[in-house]
Protein backbone atom coordinates (compact mmCIF):
# COMPACT_ATOMS: atom_id res chain seq x y z
CA UNK A 1 0.00 0.00 0.00
CA UNK A 2 1.25 3.70 -0.92
CA UNK A 3 1.31 5.94 2.15
CA UNK A 4 -2.00 7.44 3.29
CA UNK A 5 -3.93 4.27 2.34
CA UNK A 6 -6.79 3.52 4.67
CA UNK A 7 -8.50 -0.37 4.92
CA UNK A 8 -11.10 -1.11 6.86
CA UNK A 9 -12.53 -4.96 7.74
CA UNK A 10 -15.18 -6.05 9.40
CA UNK A 11 -15.18 -2.83 11.55
CA UNK A 12 -18.25 -3.07 14.25
CA UNK A 13 -17.98 -0.64 17.20
CA UNK A 14 -20.85 -1.16 20.36
CA UNK A 15 -21.88 0.93 22.69
CA UNK A 16 -24.35 -0.19 25.95
CA UNK A 17 -25.25 -3.30 24.09
CA UNK A 18 -25.97 -1.43 20.62
CA UNK A 19 -24.17 -1.34 17.48
CA UNK A 20 -23.19 2.05 16.33
CA UNK A 21 -20.85 1.09 13.34
CA UNK A 22 -20.64 -2.06 10.77
CA UNK A 23 -18.40 -1.75 8.26
CA UNK A 24 -17.70 -4.71 6.48
CA UNK A 25 -14.78 -3.39 3.88
CA UNK A 26 -13.98 -0.11 2.92
CA UNK A 27 -10.46 0.69 1.39
CA UNK A 28 -9.59 4.64 0.81
CA UNK A 29 -6.32 4.62 -1.84
CA UNK A 30 -3.74 7.01 -0.60
CA UNK A 31 -3.89 10.54 -2.47
CA UNK A 32 -7.74 10.13 -2.91
CA UNK A 33 -10.41 12.50 -1.39
CA UNK A 34 -13.66 11.19 -0.02
CA UNK A 35 -16.58 12.84 1.56
CA UNK A 36 -18.54 11.02 4.01
CA UNK A 37 -22.53 11.99 4.51
CA UNK A 38 -25.12 10.73 6.27
CA UNK A 39 -28.18 12.18 8.37
CA UNK A 40 -27.48 12.42 11.86
CA UNK A 41 -26.54 9.71 14.22
CA UNK A 42 -25.33 7.75 10.68
CA UNK A 43 -21.90 6.82 11.95
CA UNK A 44 -19.90 9.67 10.60
CA UNK A 45 -18.07 10.86 12.98
CA UNK A 46 -17.80 7.67 14.76
CA UNK A 47 -15.87 6.50 11.10
CA UNK A 48 -13.51 8.86 11.06
CA UNK A 49 -12.75 8.46 14.81
CA UNK A 50 -12.48 4.71 14.15
CA UNK A 51 -9.81 6.00 11.18
CA UNK A 52 -7.91 7.83 13.12
CA UNK A 53 -7.55 5.47 15.95
CA UNK A 54 -9.14 7.71 18.66
CA UNK A 55 -11.56 4.70 19.49
CA UNK A 56 -10.99 1.32 19.01
CA UNK A 57 -13.53 -0.97 17.51
CA UNK A 58 -15.24 -3.73 19.28
CA UNK A 59 -13.73 -5.94 15.92
CA UNK A 60 -12.07 -5.95 13.14
CA UNK A 61 -8.83 -4.20 11.31
CA UNK A 62 -8.16 -0.72 10.81
CA UNK A 63 -4.77 -0.51 8.40
CA UNK A 64 -3.19 2.59 7.64
CA UNK A 65 -0.83 1.68 4.85
CA UNK A 66 0.15 -2.09 6.08
CA UNK A 67 -0.02 -1.44 10.00
CA UNK A 68 -3.31 -2.35 11.50
CA UNK A 69 -4.12 0.04 14.29
CA UNK A 70 -6.34 -2.23 16.42
CA UNK A 71 -3.16 -4.33 17.35
CA UNK A 72 -0.77 -1.56 18.32
CA UNK A 73 0.08 -0.87 21.80
CA UNK A 74 -0.24 2.92 22.89
CA UNK A 75 3.09 3.90 22.09
CA UNK A 76 3.23 2.69 18.35
CA UNK A 77 -0.20 3.68 18.48
CA UNK A 78 0.56 7.10 19.24
CA UNK A 79 3.70 7.01 16.60
CA UNK A 80 0.90 5.96 13.77
CA UNK A 81 -1.85 8.45 15.15
CA UNK A 82 1.20 11.57 14.37
CA UNK A 83 0.90 10.51 10.26
CA UNK A 84 -2.99 11.78 10.60
CA UNK A 85 -4.07 15.22 11.09
CA UNK A 86 -7.17 15.09 12.28
CA UNK A 87 -9.87 18.33 13.03
CA UNK A 88 -12.45 17.41 15.66
CA UNK A 89 -15.92 19.18 15.22
CA UNK A 90 -15.16 21.77 17.34
CA UNK A 91 -12.27 22.43 19.52
CA UNK A 92 -12.85 24.25 22.88
CA UNK A 93 -9.52 25.71 25.19
CA UNK A 94 -9.70 26.71 28.30
CA UNK A 95 -10.14 29.97 28.56
CA UNK A 96 -7.89 30.18 31.11
CA UNK A 97 -4.92 29.71 28.96
CA UNK A 98 -5.33 32.38 26.22
CA UNK A 99 -3.50 30.41 23.62
CA UNK A 100 -2.43 33.20 20.28
CA UNK A 101 -2.79 31.22 16.82
CA UNK A 102 1.05 30.33 16.76
CA UNK A 103 1.04 28.83 19.33
CA UNK A 104 -2.29 26.86 18.34
CA UNK A 105 -0.54 25.71 14.95
CA UNK A 106 2.89 24.79 17.30
CA UNK A 107 0.51 22.25 18.71
CA UNK A 108 0.97 20.21 15.83
CA UNK A 109 4.49 20.35 15.70
CA UNK A 110 4.54 19.52 19.28
CA UNK A 111 3.04 16.56 18.86
CA UNK A 112 5.91 15.70 16.85
CA UNK A 113 8.60 15.56 19.51
CA UNK A 114 9.50 13.85 22.50
CA UNK A 115 7.64 14.76 25.17
CA UNK A 116 9.12 17.79 27.45
CA UNK A 117 10.79 18.22 24.05
CA UNK A 118 11.39 21.94 23.14
CA UNK A 119 10.59 22.78 19.37
CA UNK A 120 13.62 23.70 17.32
CA UNK A 121 14.10 26.60 14.78
CA UNK A 122 13.20 24.45 11.82
CA UNK A 123 9.77 23.56 13.80
CA UNK A 124 8.80 27.56 13.65
CA UNK A 125 9.31 27.27 10.08
CA UNK A 126 7.03 25.05 9.63
CA UNK A 127 4.58 26.86 11.81
CA UNK A 128 4.76 30.20 10.22
CA UNK A 129 4.74 28.37 6.88
CA UNK A 130 1.59 27.57 7.64
CA UNK A 131 0.06 30.64 9.27
CA UNK A 132 1.55 32.29 6.14
CA UNK A 133 -0.28 29.77 3.77
CA UNK A 134 -3.90 29.93 5.30
CA UNK A 135 -3.32 33.70 5.37
CA UNK A 136 -3.22 34.49 9.09
CA UNK A 137 -0.19 36.31 9.33
CA UNK A 138 -2.26 39.67 10.83
CA UNK A 139 -3.63 37.01 13.09
CA UNK A 140 -0.64 35.51 14.43
CA UNK A 141 -0.14 36.72 18.17
CA UNK A 142 -4.60 37.23 18.59
CA UNK A 143 -5.64 34.40 21.26
CA UNK A 144 -7.45 31.80 19.42
CA UNK A 145 -10.87 32.27 21.57
CA UNK A 146 -10.75 35.96 19.57
CA UNK A 147 -11.35 34.52 15.94
CA UNK A 148 -14.16 34.19 14.38
CA UNK A 149 -15.61 30.93 13.93
CA UNK A 150 -13.89 30.89 9.89
CA UNK A 151 -10.80 31.87 11.21
CA UNK A 152 -10.95 29.07 14.10
CA UNK A 153 -11.33 26.68 11.19
CA UNK A 154 -8.43 28.02 9.77
CA UNK A 155 -6.18 27.54 12.38
CA UNK A 156 -7.03 24.23 13.24
CA UNK A 157 -6.39 22.79 9.67
CA UNK A 158 -2.95 25.16 9.70
CA UNK A 159 -2.54 23.00 13.34
CA UNK A 160 -2.90 19.66 11.07
CA UNK A 161 -0.89 20.54 8.25
CA UNK A 162 2.20 21.88 10.73
CA UNK A 163 2.51 17.97 11.60
CA UNK A 164 3.07 17.08 7.61
CA UNK A 165 0.09 14.62 7.87
CA UNK A 166 -0.42 11.44 4.84
CA UNK A 167 -3.90 11.78 5.69
CA UNK A 168 -6.10 14.96 6.57
CA UNK A 169 -9.56 14.33 8.11
CA UNK A 170 -12.14 16.64 8.93
CA UNK A 171 -15.26 16.45 11.08
CA UNK A 172 -17.76 19.03 9.93
CA UNK A 173 -15.46 21.67 9.45
CA UNK A 174 -17.71 23.99 7.62
CA UNK A 175 -20.70 23.21 10.66
CA UNK A 176 -22.25 26.94 12.28
CA UNK A 177 -19.88 29.07 9.51
CA UNK A 178 -21.75 31.61 7.36
CA UNK A 179 -22.18 30.68 3.45
CA UNK A 180 -19.27 32.50 2.66
CA UNK A 181 -16.73 30.87 5.32
CA UNK A 182 -17.83 27.90 4.18
CA UNK A 183 -17.11 28.27 0.79
CA UNK A 184 -13.72 29.62 1.80
CA UNK A 185 -12.69 26.19 3.95
CA UNK A 186 -14.33 24.40 1.65
CA UNK A 187 -11.41 25.95 -1.25
CA UNK A 188 -8.57 25.77 1.21
CA UNK A 189 -9.38 22.29 1.88
CA UNK A 190 -9.93 21.20 -1.84
CA UNK A 191 -6.14 23.73 -2.75
CA UNK A 192 -4.36 21.28 0.20
CA UNK A 193 -5.54 18.48 -1.61
CA UNK A 194 -4.39 19.26 -5.13
CA UNK A 195 -0.56 20.76 -3.92
CA UNK A 196 0.02 17.83 -1.58
CA UNK A 197 0.30 14.45 -1.81
CA UNK A 198 -2.23 14.42 1.41
CA UNK A 199 -6.08 11.82 1.37
CA UNK A 200 -8.57 13.64 2.35
CA UNK A 201 -11.48 12.26 4.40
CA UNK A 202 -14.12 14.92 5.20
CA UNK A 203 -17.21 14.84 6.83
CA UNK A 204 -20.27 17.23 6.09
CA UNK A 205 -23.93 17.31 6.31
CA UNK A 206 -24.31 19.56 2.90
CA UNK A 207 -23.24 18.19 -0.46
CA UNK A 208 -22.36 21.98 -1.46
CA UNK A 209 -19.54 22.05 0.46
CA UNK A 210 -17.64 19.69 -0.92
CA UNK A 211 -15.44 20.35 -3.21
CA UNK A 212 -14.90 19.44 -7.02
CA UNK A 213 -11.53 17.59 -6.18
CA UNK A 214 -14.11 15.15 -3.72
CA UNK A 215 -14.82 12.92 -6.64
CA UNK A 216 -15.74 9.93 -4.02
CA UNK A 217 -18.97 9.92 -1.79
CA UNK A 218 -19.14 7.25 0.98
CA UNK A 219 -22.73 7.45 2.25
CA UNK A 220 -24.09 6.13 5.62
CA UNK A 221 -27.00 4.85 7.50
CA UNK A 222 -27.67 3.85 11.01
CA UNK A 223 -24.24 2.90 10.88
CA UNK A 224 -23.81 0.84 8.21
CA UNK A 225 -22.12 1.57 4.20
CA UNK A 226 -25.40 2.15 1.76
CA UNK A 227 -23.34 3.58 -0.89
CA UNK A 228 -19.72 4.10 -1.93
CA UNK A 229 -18.50 5.33 -4.91
CA UNK A 230 -18.13 8.00 -7.59
CA UNK A 231 -20.35 11.62 -6.23
CA UNK A 232 -22.53 11.59 -9.48
CA UNK A 233 -24.04 8.58 -8.29
CA UNK A 234 -24.40 8.65 -4.95
CA UNK A 235 -25.51 12.00 -4.81
CA UNK A 236 -28.28 11.20 -7.39
CA UNK A 237 -31.67 11.41 -6.15
CA UNK A 238 -32.07 7.50 -5.88
CA UNK A 239 -28.83 6.34 -3.58
CA UNK A 240 -29.74 9.65 -1.41
CA UNK A 241 -32.82 8.26 -0.05
CA UNK A 242 -31.42 4.99 0.84
CA UNK A 243 -29.70 7.22 4.42
CA UNK A 244 -32.56 10.23 4.01
CA UNK A 245 -36.27 10.55 4.08
CA UNK A 246 -38.02 12.37 1.26
CA UNK A 247 -37.54 13.07 -1.90
CA UNK A 248 -34.70 15.11 -3.51
CA UNK A 249 -32.67 16.82 -6.27
CA UNK A 250 -29.18 17.16 -7.08
CA UNK A 251 -28.10 20.58 -8.61
CA UNK A 252 -24.25 20.85 -10.46
CA UNK A 253 -23.00 24.32 -10.41
CA UNK A 254 -19.57 25.28 -10.92
CA UNK A 255 -18.27 21.65 -10.17
CA UNK A 256 -20.02 21.82 -6.88
CA UNK A 257 -23.37 19.04 -6.11
CA UNK A 258 -26.06 21.10 -3.79
CA UNK A 259 -29.23 18.81 -3.11
CA UNK A 260 -32.24 20.42 -1.91
CA UNK A 261 -35.22 19.26 -0.57
CA UNK A 262 -38.46 18.52 -2.48
CA UNK A 263 -41.83 18.99 -1.16
CA UNK A 264 -44.24 16.07 -2.15
CA UNK A 265 -47.25 16.86 -3.48
CA UNK A 266 -49.52 15.24 0.02
CA UNK A 267 -46.91 16.30 2.88
CA UNK A 268 -49.22 19.27 3.73
CA UNK A 269 -52.18 17.10 3.90
CA UNK A 270 -53.27 18.20 0.26
CA UNK A 271 -55.16 15.40 -1.90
Amino acid sequence: MSAGSLDLSDVRVRRSGRTILQIERLEIPAGTFVGILGANGAGKSTLLKVCAGLIKPTGGSVHIDDCDLTTQGPWRKCHLRKRIGYIPQSAEYNAELPFTVREVVAMGRTSLRPLLTRLKREDYEIVDHWIDRLGLSARRDQTFRSLSGGEQQKVLIARAMSQDPEILMLDEPCANLDFNWKHQISEVVESLFRQSDVTVLMVSHETGVLPPACERIVLLAEGRLVADGPAGEVLAPTSLQRAYEGAFETLLKGGRRYTISVSQPDSMGQG
